[in-house]
């Protein structure tokens, strides 16, 4: 059933629906799975909705969704393991903004001994210093609160989180600057991969104070973020409002 969207968050619904396009364009998508979601309250999220690839999203196809999993407003059915993810990244977290992927060399590095990325192997790994959380525990498919939660508590203070033998997550405080971390953690996954697929011997960063005052300067100039994200925004309009609607989902996976 369609409910009525409030033009309060119509902003927040267009930037959401902007990152899932540029998400797509960047190939960080997945057919029609992962999400993305931005908190406006409490207990309440913005949510890409299930059955719609990202490249087609428009503002007024978001859907508003409590934490209990509760469709406040759109016309839209959502997938139960990004109600359970995301409302548990959210909540205990504290995290405005939650972007979940399986993008692929960044998910690469999480199916490895090691987990995840090296934030000393590279310039744009370095912007990832002191910010990443490793789960080493893979757990089969998020299908309740308490696997969310458990997630959720991997993160450990963290805003990235490589999860084992599944995918990441990227979260932050502003859109603009999340999906921004989200574009260069895969390029800087992507770099360490084709490294060292050369056979050639790695060469990390091995000044810690350099580093970590790197590291400081990248994350301390937002400016680009906010260019990178105007730029999407010129780059990729809304494209024309699909016909599509998926089938209401009938599951049995419930909030407990």
């Amino acid at each position: 059933m369609k409910r009525p969207l409030d033009p309060a968050t119509l902003a927040l619904r267009e930037d959401l629906a902007l990152a899932l396009r540029a998400a797509a364009l960047h190939q960080l998508s997945e057919g029609v799975c992962n999400h993305f979601s931005v908190a406006v309250g409490r207990d309440r999220f913005l949510l890409n909705p299930r059955g719609l690839h990202w490249s087609e999203v428009h503002a007024d196809d978001i859907v508003l969704v409590n934490d209990v999993g509760e469709v406040l407003e759109g016309r839209h059915e959502v997938e139960p393991s990004a109600l359970f993810i995301h409302a548990a990244v959210h909540r205990l977290a504290g995290h405005a903004v939650v972007l979940h992927t399986h993008m692929p060399y960044a998910s690469s590095l999480a199916l490895t001994e090691e987990g995840g990325l090296d934030p000393m192997l590279s310039q744009n790994a370095l912007r990832f210093l002191e910010r990443i959380a490793i789960d080493r525990k893979y757990n089969g498919l998020a299908l309740d609160m308490a696997e969310g939660e458990r997630i959720a508590r991997s993160m450990a203070g963290k805003d990235v989180a490589f999860l084992a033998n599944h995918g990441v997550i990227v979260a932050g405080s502003r859109l603009a600057y999340t999906y921004d971390d989200l574009y260069f953690l895969e390029r800087a996954a992507q770099q360490q991969i084709l490294a060292a697929s050369s056979g050639y011997k790695l060469l990390p960063i091995t000044d810690v104070a350099l580093a970590r005052r790197t590291a400081s300067q990248i994350k301390g100039e937002r400016l680009q973020s906010e260019l990178f994200f105007e730029a999407l925004r010129r780059l990729l309009p809304p494209p024309c409002q699909s016909t599509f609607r998926p089938t209401p989902f009938t599951s049995e996976a419930k909030f407990t």
